[in-house]
Formats: C-alpha cells, structure tokens, sequence
C-alpha cells in the first residue's frame, strides 16, 4: 500500500468502523508515518429529515488525538446525504476552500462509514471532478466480517486486525458517547467461587437449586412488599419463614465460603436472626441475598474467563449511561476492537432467557457494531438451550456467530471455555 497525505473518512452512526481504519493507518501506513498529514471526517448535518453524525466525528476525533497528536482533523458537514448533486457540491466546495489539497497531495478514502448514497458520490466525486487538482488517489474498504482492510482492487491492505488495532472497553462506549455508571464492586467472594466451581464439576449445581431438599430457593428472599423483587430493605424480610429455613448442604458450602459479613446463616444452618434486629450492618447482607441468587454465575464466568482468555479485556458488572438512558452488560470480553458481551440469568423459564437473549444481542450490536459478538448463559437444559439458540437466531435475523446460548450442562469451566473460544473464532462467512 502506497503511503498518503490526506485520509478522508465518511461518518455514520455507528463510529466504531472510521476509528479502526485511522488507527490502523496511523500506526501502520507504509513508507513515512509522517507523510498522513490530514483526516477528512465527512459526516452528516443533523436537519428534520436526517440524523447528524458530527458527534460521533467528534468522539472519533477525541480518541485518536489522544493517541496521535502530530495529526490534523478537518470535518466536513454534509446537508443532505440522499442528494447527490448536494454531495458533490459540498465536497469539491470543502475541499477546494479549505486551500489544503494541493497537485502534491496524495488522498485516500475509505468508504465503509456513512450511508451507500455518501459513499456511492464522495467516491465518485473525487474520483471524476477535474477541478480537484490530486496527485494520487487511492480507495479502500473495512471488511468487517473478515477483520481485515482491502484495497479497491481487491488486494488486501492488512489481515488480521484485531491484533493491530486495540481500544479498551472504557474507550469504546466513550466512542458512543456513553460512560460508566456505576464502579468496580470491592466484594469479594473469590472462596464462594471456588465452591461453585467445585459445585459445577461434581455435577451437584442441581443439589444448590433443589428447593424439595432445601436448596436455595428466592421466596425467602423476596421483599414483602414489592413481590418478585428481591428484598432491598431489611424491614422486607419475612422473618418468620428465614427462621424456617435450613439450607441443604450445597448452599451451605457457599455460604460457609463467604467472609464472615456476607454470612446469613450461622456453622448450623440457622438464620442469624440479628440481620432482623439490626444488629448487623445492611449493605453487605444485600448484596449476599443478590450473590446467592444469581450474581454468583456472573462473577463465576468473569472468574473462569479471566484465567482462559488471555490477551484479552475480561470485565464483568458495567452499567453504562448516556443522558437518562442506561443499561448493563454483566461480563464483556474485549479482544483489539471486538466486544463480547455476555448476559447471565439463572433462571430455568425459557421466556425470561429469551428476553435476556433479545436485550444481549441488541446492547453489544449497539455498541460493538455488526461484529459483536453476544453470549447468554443461563441453566436451562440442553432440549431448551437449542430451542433458545435456534428461536433468537431466527427472531433477530442473527447467525449462530452472532450469539451463543449456553445451558447448564455447558457451565464446567472446561467445556465453557472451549465453547466460547470456539464461537469467538468462528469467521463470518
């Protein structure tokens, strides 16, 4: 790939594609890095008929300045990105104004971003218009399916991009315009994971869930007066059924795991009836009921994935804002630019998972892109697991490289892994 003075890039909505490609070509362009002088950022005027993507310019702009401080930023504001004499008007208009581009110049676009209309007469545009007086011209576009950047001709520029090009999750909904709501937890029940851990490989997950033989079961934890909630205060557990309840041996093997704070259930088995008098402090004994209902297979998954999945971002409990909107993401994989996020439920009701299915695969799309790739784990068995898998397929128009439904006979550390590892190397075909 010959080397260029000016990138000129097309913004859509989504800016995830135009940040992999400057990236790329400000850290790997052939010959002379210096030589990229420019990055022409062609986006959208927001107007009554058609969403603006100046923001997501920006945000582009913020990133890469961050890392590439020797480069410079032009924006070129489109007015109507349907009209191709508007296009053509405004693009040798912002160009030849901007009093940059010279016989020496030497441009390159990259035509993934932007709308087919934009990309159809901006390459079309600078390939034609005489009055743009260019040296060289090059083209290019982002194979997102493949994770490599080809050449007009169809020779491939790079291969391999999510080794060259890398952006943390924190950077990533930034990119988006989002940002993290809520902190890293300082809970910690590393013991009470290693017991489900042991839990899983026995086969005995079953054992914790039997609530005919005093498994755990949530009716004793829900809040009397917002039914199917869990209990949030301590003046909402009915402490007459706690009282009532001996938990089996699984669940007290758990139990007996957690730090002493974390503990609602004394060596015996027996409620501590102090949580009701309010002798003990609150906070710890909420996020235990919350642990032992189900963020327990969240932390396990980030437990067992982080020991597996080097070279990788394994994080787990993001809340993400933007405005007044927000939503979470229980454990995300990051490897170079490609999310995977993964949703977390123990609950056995198809309709319930299928829910969570919907949300996981809509929440990575929205901020990974068409290439994110969207797990959900729950304990259902393996006739509903495919069911799951077949029925979010279809519903969503997504392909089985697009999510992955994990069941409770998938949840042993081994066979986990090696599920995941290979559904991310699966290749979009």
């Amino acid at each position: 790939m010959k080397s260029f003075t000016d990138l000129i890039l097309l913004i859509g909505t989504n800016p995830l594609p135009d940040y992999v490609v400057a990236d790329f070509f400000l850290n790997h362009i052939k010959n002379d890095r210096n030589l990229l002088k420019r990055i022409w950022m062609i986006h959208s005027k927001k107007t009554e008929f058609q969403v603006g993507t100046c923001e997501q310019a920006k945000s582009i702009k913020r990133l890469l300045k961050g890392r590439h401080t020797e480069v410079d930023f032009q924006m070129v504001e489109l007015s109507d990105v349907s009209s191709a004499k508007t296009i053509t008007n405004e693009i040798v208009h912002f160009l030849l104004k901007s009093d940059l581009l010279s016989e020496k110049s030497k441009v390159h676009l990259n035509y993934t971003g932007g709308t087919k209309v934009m990309g159809t007469h901006v390459y079309r545009t600078i390939e034609q218009d005489r009055s743009l007086k260019i040296a060289e011209k090059s083209y290019s576009y982002l194979d997102g399916r493949q994770f490599r950047l080809v050449s007009d001709d169809d020779t491939i520029i790079a291969d391999n991009l999510l080794d060259k090009v890398k952006i943390s999750f924190n950077e990533l909904i930034s990119l988006h315009g989002y940002e993290r709501k809520n902190k890293d937890s300082d809970h910690d029940y590393t013991d009470s994971i290693e017991v489900f851990i042991k839990l899983i490989d026995e086969n005995r997950l079953c054992e914790y869930y039997d609530i005919e033989n005093n498994g755990y079961d949530r009716s004793y934890f829900l809040s009397t007066k917002k039914p199917e909630t869990l209990a949030a205060k301590r003046g909402e557990l009915d402490c007459t059924i706690l009282s009532n309840y001996k938990p089996n041996t699984a669940v007290m093997e758990v139990i007996q795991a957690m730090e002493e704070k974390y503990r609602l259930f004394d060596a015996n088995g027996e409620f501590d009836m102090e949580i009701i008098c309010n002798k003990r402090e609150w906070a710890p004994v909420k996020q235990a009921i919350k642990f032992l209902d189900g963020m327990w297979l969240e932390d396990y998954l980030h437990c067992v994935l982080t020991d597996h999945f080097t070279g990788y971002e394994v994080l787990k409990n993001w809340e993400i804002k933007r405005s007044s909107y927000d939503f979470e993401l229980d454990v995300i994989l990051i490897k170079g630019y490609q999310l995977t996020g993964i949703s977390c439920t123990t609950s056995t009701v198809k309709s319930e998972c299928k829910k969570r299915g919907f949300e996981i695969i809509h929440r990575t799309k929205q901020i990974g892109g068409d290439e994110a790739r969207a797990v959900l784990a729950t304990r259902v068995k393996e006739d509903t697991r495919k069911k799951l898998q077949d029925e979010l397929e279809l519903d969503t128009g997504s392909a089985s490289f697009n999510i992955l439904v994990l069941g409770e006979d998938d949840l042993k550390a081994s066979e986990l892994t090696d599920k995941i590892e290979e559904f991310l190397l699966n290749k979009f075909l």
